[in-house]
């Protein structure tokens, strides 16, 4: 690759990371989604962008938790089922077309996207009961979920559901963020900086297992390692300023932004569904 691209990739890892960092998503459906437009293969693609969230990841991970935006009690019940799923869904990018998921994934994220920003709106900054939402409280938020909820399924059960979706949604779209990040602010309720900062460093962890599995199912010719340089170059020139952003953002923005980039990221792969 020549230097002009390779500028221009490191400039594209460098934006990817820092919304992924900061809202929790878009680092793999965004670089994916250049990788494919570009005339990859689906394989390929995942397994480079996969790789270059080894660096990213770690980079990310590291400053959310040195910048205390990770739920520690989260880490290990979202990360360990994730290294499973990932590993599956890998395996099975042989079998399933990319082009048939990636749409029907578009179609559920920009619904969820669509609850995120009714939940997180400046219109309903205060409830019916007069009180504000959910703030910077994780000890509340854990006693809420720890109660179930009302659903009746354990805290770890939920982790453990929510982890195996995204890291399965990453290995055939990219998707870790958006699937996991979403889930946990909708059917768990946590506070935005806390979903973000977890995910990100479970990410490291799912992404290493995704990039694993396909250098032993299709060999080293499935990655792009110049490609892996520049976008790995590119996010973790960004990994710590949006890690920083993402603590200093009040919830309720935070939350709003994650709904609008749901929406924004998906909504394309979605009208495909319909021609």
């Amino acid at each position: 690759m020549s230097l002009t691209p390779f500028v221009l990739v490191v400039f594209i890892g460098s934006f990817a990371q820092m919304v992924d960092g900061s809202l929790g998503m878009g680092f793999g459906v965004f670089s994916s989604s250049l990788l494919l437009a570009t005339g990859f293969a689906p394989a390929v693609a995942m397994a480079t962008v996969n790789a270059a969230k080894l660096f990213t990841g770690l980079a990310s991970g590291v400053s959310h938790l040195g910048l205390g935006n990770v739920r520690r009690d989260w880490f290990l019940p979202l990360m360990l089922p994730g290294i499973g799923g990932g590993a599956l869904g890998a395996y099975l990018m042989g079998s399933l077309s990319p082009d048939l998921v990636r749409p029907w994934v578009g179609l559920l994220l920009v619904a969820m996207g669509v609850l995120v920003l009714w939940r997180f709106s400046p219109w309903r900054q205060v409830t019916s009961a007069g009180t504000r939402p959910c703030q910077d409280c994780p000890s509340r938020c854990l006693g809420l979920l720890q109660a179930g909820s009302g659903n009746g399924i354990p805290l770890p059960s939920r982790l453990a559901l929510v982890g195996l979706a995204a890291s399965f949604a990453t290995a055939v779209s990219g998707a870790y963020g958006p699937v996991a990040t979403t889930l946990l602010l909708v059917l768990m309720r946590a506070t935005p900086r806390y979903a973000v900062g977890t995910v990100n460093l479970a990410e490291f962890f799912v992404a290493g297992t995704v990039a694993l599995t396909y250098l032993g199912v299709l060999g080293l010719s499935a990655f792009r390692w110049d490609l892996v340089a520049a976008l790995s170059l590119g996010g973790l020139a960004t990994a710590p300023l949006a890690a920083y952003l993402c603590r200093h953002f009040s919830p309720q923005a935070l939350g709003f932004f994650i709904g609008v980039g749901l929406v924004g990221l998906n909504f394309r792969p979605m009208l495909s569904l319909f021609g």
